[in-house]
């Protein structure tokens, strides 16, 4: 008996120090973090002071926006004594992480938020790829409602619920654009959506809990521009070799011929952004405007090269609104209404001003609406 509870006690004192072990090792290498990113800052964000209750926040494509906040102020302010001022964060290259690294400096936060981005958002590498699939599994813990609610009572379980990862290191500093490696892009970019996601997600939970007004707005995306990249492995030499028949039966406006090849091409085969543009080209040219925008939108979200917001990203942006209930501000929609009967864009990424004074009108007439002045 004295052997048998001397054993039972050695094997209860290994696991307990096993177990200790443990908990010690992922609290020692885990950060606390409600969100478990697979990324942290060196520092934290300069404090700001805001003095205005309007905030546009976002990547180069808010910061294209702010440029005309003067519109958008002027209708909120039309019959009132004094202007409403809006202000702007929303700075080039500043993918969401980093837009909401910079939230968290504010002292308090405006009335009204203005998200205008995702155009941005593989500038920089927020993972290791080799640790996707605990990425992963942290987020599905993450997702769980009782782990939710334990880590908002209890933020430092976090260090111990969740895997720890090598987390990236981010500086103030920007990289320069780096297109993604092809044999990475698919697993990036799957990983990139996730992340995206949640970033918005954190976007919505927080500026609830500082009492703030959150207006997501969609990207513009132009229609016309041709996809930097086909990814290599979405491509074969029957693939390329319909599509140049079918570009050179639109070069000789044999439209029927081109549509049927196109057509047939996008049935058998899926991914190839140059193959979806060209059919885009021939939908327009029949004047099947609604076929030819779904073509020519896919073909921007099979670019292999992702410098630019796409539907990718837009569809993500109107899910977390209907989702969270968020007010909701499409951008895009609005942009590409009319798109094949004038120019819409001045260049590559950003809409004609007159684009964006109409739209800074329409939204402010939303906000005066809300705000009821």
């Amino acid at each position: 008996m004295k052997k048998f509870l001397s054993g039972f006690f050695i094997i209860l004192f290994l696991g307990a120090s096993t177990l200790g072990f443990f908990v010690y090792r992922r609290y020692t290498r885990n950060p606390e973090q409600t969100f478990p990113y697979p990324y942290r800052f060196t520092s934290d964000a300069p404090g700001i002071s805001l003095d205005a209750p309007i905030l546009i926040v976002g990547d180069r494509m808010g910061a294209y926006l702010a440029k005309f906040q003067a519109e958008l102020a002027a209708t909120i302010s039309q019959d009132l004594m004094k202007n409403i001022k809006v202000q702007s964060l929303a700075k080039d290259g500043h993918a969401l992480h980093r837009t909401l690294h910079e939230l968290k400096s504010l002292s308090q936060w405006p009335q009204i938020v203005i998200y205008q981005g995702a155009s941005e958002e593989y500038r920089e590498e927020k993972f290791i790829p080799a640790q996707i699939p605990k990425i992963v599994n942290n987020f599905k813990l993450y997702d769980d409602d009782r782990i939710q609610t334990f880590l908002i009572l209890y933020p430092w379980l976090s260090r111990i619920i969740y895997e720890p990862l090598h987390l990236v290191q981010f500086t103030d500093a920007l990289p320069p654009y780096k297109a993604p490696e092809e044999d990475q892009f698919l697993k990036r970019m799957e990983m990139e959506i996730r992340l995206f996601e949640k970033q918005l997600q954190q976007l919505v939970i927080q500026s609830r809990d500082r009492n703030s007004l959150l207006i997501l707005t969609t990207t513009p995306v132009n229609l016309e521009v041709p996809p930097h990249k086909v990814c290599q492995f979405t491509t074969t030499i029957e693939i390329e070799k319909g599509i140049r028949e079918a570009e050179e039966m639109l070069k000789n406006e044999n439209l029927k011929g081109a549509l049927a090849k196109t057509s047939k091409l996008v049935q058998i085969y899926s991914g190839n952004a140059r193959l979806y543009y060209v059919h885009g080209q021939v939908l327009t040219k029949l004047s099947q405007v609604d076929e030819a925008k779904n073509a020519f939108l896919q073909a921007s979200a099979y670019d292999c090269d992702p410098w630019r917001g796409t539907e990718i990203q837009n569809s993500i942006i109107r899910k977390v609104a209907k989702n969270q209930q968020v007010l909701l501000f499409d951008f895009a929609e609005m942009v590409n209404m009319g798109w094949s009967e004038s120019p819409r864009f001045f260049d590559e990424i950003y809409p004609q001003n007159v684009v964006y004074e109409g739209a800074m009108k329409q939204l402010g007439l939303v906000i005066k609406n809300i705000l009821k002045l």
